[in-house]
């Protein structure tokens, strides 16, 4: 291009110096101002391709003759050095000969060549260029040099190289995952499905492409689950369902979706993560049916039944109905079990068990609570004689003798009746007065029934006493805290402390809990008295740490009372910014039936949780709760009552259940104390499933706080350090 403006020049100089006649002077000033024209619009696309674009032109050998200034900017080289080169001195050995091969058969056929290359810079770095090369032919179609007109990339090539490595990490994931990850659209149909659909649902990967997730799903879940995408949220949700797998049965999946930006179509799509939860949902009806079922009769236990009770409450309330409590037990039972043996007496529970269900109407929950105890729900009765009805039929169809082997076993029942709402408004009001109806009959010969009345029910000048009592005992500072110290199962380690109120009465001498609790809980005195507990408990914790101890963990346990308070979540705020306490040094212990009783108590929970304090579910397996929805709540730790605990070492139905308790608690990460270790048996069961932290007499019973400091300094079980927060 340089040659060209350079001989056009010339020859216009020339030309201008010759002496024309008057006629071609015109002409050839014409001509002169065309070519001035051209030369201007010439240097003009000269101008504006060095400040775009990198430009070069070799000879038909590849020589460089010229070179731009952008060619020396990202070339790093002077033009001195890039003169009289050819373009090999910036190979930068990505490309293969054939791609060079192939560029020099392209423009030395005299055709325009363009591909995209990756140079070396002179400091080594390397850069892509959008490169053309325009071959120049001469009259014989022969090139005699080359223009390249180059475009720098390599912002470009660095962005696609960035996003194909995210690409290519994304797609190791999801090919490498266990989890089912998909794209579906609002109407189910998968778009992807990731290859583990294929270990999981046993469904070939070609075939996925024409599956519609909604059609692979159980039928009761479809209409969830549908309504849900069809909403079309934007924030991300969770859901549970089940999936058909290939050979029939179903797996269960824990699914979130998250939406994906609409594209021009407008129509919504989520990406789908699953995972396989099936193990952890046998894994929770195992422990459903251990904790909620007599294992003998198959009969629901006392926890299901005081569960379905409060449903059934809840109803009758809803509906202005009646319910029906009978409380019943066998006759001289221990007659049976200690003359012909426990296996026959087994025998006999069951046979009752289904002479009792052949007497009760569909829709009525028969239970058994343990011993000969079984206790029945009528629904929805209209009137006593409904009830008398059944308890006649069981009591003629218990008169019928149980024949066992060679043996003729003749049982006669007892039973007290309680009406709702007549009798008692709560589950353990009603419970509690049919059992007192129940030992009415007893007391007047057994074999009969009786309706519950007032008269039955006289208050022992004992708990007048101590009602009265408890009301002095806050002012005249009778209560204490006992401390008992929780450990580290497998390094043998305090991790922290339950604090347990004690009440010392100057003239009574010091009254066991289980006596005054229960009435504190009845007579609404626990509140004061719980919100004494956390005060003093804080306060001595800090004390321990100002005094030198490692800081430790301590819990106080809340009522159902307090959980009625609607100021609990400020008085647990108030109580720790009084004592300076640091939020995760206190655990609250609440109790299942909090959630039967309060209907907003997991979000009592969840305020609490936001403050920083731990929360534990006190007696895990003897509540009312579900264990469907224990993941759903705000909880740190399940506490395993300690019947379960008691003879863990010689009963496999409690192995069984405390089992099932830890596999579903660890699959939560929830961490696990079991209450109530006594002997090593248990111990090493505990520690054998997996359980982490334990108390009992086995390590320490309750300390009083000087016994407990006593205790930290010469215990055979050192302070665990990785439990403080400052570890």
């Amino acid at each position: 291009m340089m040659q060209v403006i350079t001989m056009m020049n010339s020859d216009i100089n020339r030309a201008s110096q010759s002496y024309f006649y008057p006629f071609e002077a015109n002409l050839l000033s014409n001509l002169d101002q065309q070519l001035q024209d051209a030369l201007r619009e010439l240097a003009d696309v000269k101008y504006a391709l060095d400040q775009s674009s990198i430009v070069a032109i070799t000879d038909r050998r590849g020589v460089i003759v010229y070179v731009n200034d952008q060619f020396c900017k990202i070339s790093k080289y002077s033009r001195e050095e890039l003169l009289g080169q050819d373009h090999r001195l910036l190979n930068s050995g990505y490309h293969p000969k054939s791609f060079f091969k192939e560029m020099w058969a392209t423009i030395g056929s005299g055709k325009v060549w363009k591909s995209e290359v990756r140079n070396q810079a002179k400091d080594g770095s390397y850069y892509w260029v959008d490169t053309t090369i325009v071959p120049f032919v001469n009259a014989n179609g022969v090139p005699y040099q080359y223009i390249s007109i180059r475009n720098d990339i390599s912002g470009r090539k660095r962005a696609e190289e960035a996003l194909k490595a995210s690409e290519e990490k994304y797609r190791l994931i999801t090919d490498n995952s266990s989890d089912l990850i998909s794209i579906i659209d609002e109407h189910g149909q998968l778009s992807y499905a990731s290859p583990s659909f294929s270990c999981v649902l046993g469904v070939d990967n070609e075939e996925l492409s024409y599956i519609n997730l909604l059609n692979i799903m159980h039928h009761d879940d479809q209409d969830r689950v549908h309504f849900s995408i069809k909403k079309k949220e934007t924030a991300p949700f969770s859901m549970e369902f089940r999936l058909r797998h290939a050979k029939g049965q179903y797996v269960h999946v824990e699914a979130t979706f998250n939406a994906i930006a609409k594209q021009a179509s407008n129509h919504a799509r989520y990406v789908l993560v699953m995972r396989d939860i099936t193990e952890r949902k046998k894994s929770e009806q195992t422990i459903y049916y251990l904790a909620y079922h007599d294992m003998l009769t198959d009969l629901p236990n006392r926890r299901l039944f005081m569960e379905k009770l409060q449903q059934g409450v809840n109803q009758a309330k809803q509906e202005r109905a009646k319910l029906g409590i009978v409380f019943m037990d066998l006759d001289r039972f221990k007659y049976i079990n200690d003359s012909f043996g426990h296996e026959i007496g087994d025998i006999c529970l069951i046979e009752v068990a289904q002479r009792i269900s052949d007497c009760i109407r569909p829709g009525d929950i028969l239970a058994r609570l343990g011993g000969d105890e079984f206790t029945i729900m009528l629904k929805n009765i209209t009137h006593e004689d409904e009830v008398i009805a059944v308890a006649e039929r069981i009591r003629a169809n218990l008169e019928q003798p149980v024949q066992i082997e060679e043996w003729q076993h003749h049982l006669s029942c007892s039973m007290g009746i309680a009406i709702y709402p007549e009798d008692g408004l709560n589950p353990d009001e009603l419970l509690k007065r049919a059992d007192t109806a129940l030992y009415a009959v007893k007391g007047q010969g057994r074999n009969g029934f009786a309706f519950f009345n007032k008269d039955m029910e006289e208050r022992s000048l004992e708990r007048i006493l101590l009602e009265n009592e408890l009301k002095k005992a806050l002012v005249k500072e009778q209560f204490y805290i006992d401390y008992q110290p929780k450990v580290n199962l497998s390094t043998n380690r305090i991790v922290g402390m339950e604090a347990l109120v004690r009440w010392r009465h100057e003239e009574l001498g010091v009254i066991p809990p289980n006596k005054f609790i229960p009435i504190a809980e009845e007579s609404g005195l626990i509140v004061a008295m719980g919100d004494w507990v956390m005060l003093q408990a804080c306060q001595q914790n800090k004390q321990w740490q100002q005094m030198g101890y490692p800081a430790l963990k301590v819990s106080v346990n809340l009522s159902v009372r307090q959980f009625n308070q609607v100021d609990l979540v400020d008085k647990v705020r108030q109580v720790l910014e009084q004592t300076d306490l640091e939020p995760s040094l206190l655990e609250l212990e609440v109790t299942e039936n909090v959630f039967a009783a309060i209907d907003n108590a997991a979000s009592i929970l969840t305020d609490i949780k936001q403050l920083g304090v731990q929360i534990s579910i006190d007696d895990f397996g003897t509540g009312y709760s579900s264990f469907n929805y224990i993941k759903q709540l705000p909880i740190d730790v399940l506490k395993i009552d300690m019947s379960f605990v008691r003879d863990i070492h010689h009963n496999k139905e409690s192995q069984a259940i405390v089992k099932a308790i830890l596999d579903m608690a660890h699959s939560l990460n929830l961490n696990v104390v079991a209450e109530g270790i006594e002997f090593e048996d248990q111990l090493s069961i505990l520690s054998g499933d997996g359980c982490q932290l334990g108390q009992g007499y086995l390590f320490s019973k309750p300390l009083s706080t000087e016994d407990f400091e006593r205790y930290l300094k010469t215990s055979n079980y050192p302070i665990d350090q990785t439990n403080h927060p400052s570890a």
